[in-house]
């Protein structure tokens, strides 16, 4: 079962919207738990501006592989907690957990690696954008 819960709401009750995000992506392969495949191990971290989340889950698939598996956060900065994530797809691999709701999760980041989410060519990440050395 799932604890998946849909409501309607009313569009205006947020107080705030920002036109552009920072996403950080997580590339990560070559886990095992027991014997058997996980999606943590090597971890590749990347932040990403400048993109929508279709065209951040288009390179994230493109750059993860067949082998590798990705998970994509919003990255927030706070005043009073600071910097921290939302994870939109996936979570970080090398959270190891039993908790069903987490295991589920882990199960679907392994399986996009051959069942890739079909992102339309007009949402596609340009071809010609290129990882920049350390940001810092």
């Amino acid at each position: 079962m799932t604890s998946i819960d849909i409501a309607r709401v009313d569009e205006r009750d947020s107080s705030w919207e920002r036109p552009a995000w920072r996403y950080r992506v997580y590339v990560q392969g070559g886990a095992s738990v027991g014997g058997t495949e996980a999606p943590g191990g090597t971890t590749a971290t990347y932040d990403v501006t400048g993109a929508d989340v279709l065209q951040v889950l288009d390179w994230a698939q493109r750059r993860a592989g067949a082998s590798a598996t990705y998970s994509i956060a919003l990255v927030v900065d706070e005043p009073h907690d600071g910097r921290g994530l939302v994870w939109l797809v996936g979570m970080d691999g090398n959270d190891w957990t039993d908790e069903p709701h987490d295991r589920l999760v882990q199960e679907r980041m392994l399986a996009r690696r051959t069942d890739p989410v079909v992102v339309p060519e007009a949402d596609r990440m340009p071809v010609e954008v290129r990882v920049r050395p350390w940001a810092g």
